[in-house]
């Protein structure tokens, strides 16, 4: 990525959050109106930055991110074979995971038990 967009695109007087959109040149549109709005609470995200350039700053390079979220999501949707292993995931089991696997994995692969499925509810 070589460039960044940011549009502030409102406030929010209730949660005292910044509305900010982003883009950048590796994104399908460059212009941040074609993406949605994020809130950002600059006051408890960033609270060092105590001048609006600060503020734009903090909030600027948090974008980074967001625009290569937003790369993958575009990515995403070319790639059938992934698309069709996510959409296969919905389900109404309840799964559970020991969490001293899921904090010694290191190969991502620890599989869940099924505590309950739709048949053992009814």
């Amino acid at each position: 990525m070589n460039t960044l967009k940011m549009k502030i695109t409102g406030w929010d007087e209730d949660s005292k959050s910044l509305l900010v959109r982003f883009a950048s040149d590796e994104t399908a549109n460059t212009n941040p109106d074609a993406y949605y709005d994020l809130a950002y609470q600059p006051h408890l995200m960033f609270p060092t930055a105590n001048t609006a350039t600060e503020i734009k700053t903090a909030l600027a390079k948090a974008g980074i991110g967001v625009a290569q979220e937003h790369k993958r999501n575009e990515d995403l949707a070319a790639d059938n074979a992934k698309l069709n292993i996510l959409r296969g995931l919905v389900s109404s089991s309840v799964l559970s995971y020991a969490a001293t696997e899921l904090i010694e994995d290191t190969d991502g692969s620890v599989e869940p038990s099924v505590v309950s499925t739709p048949m053992e509810e009814v």
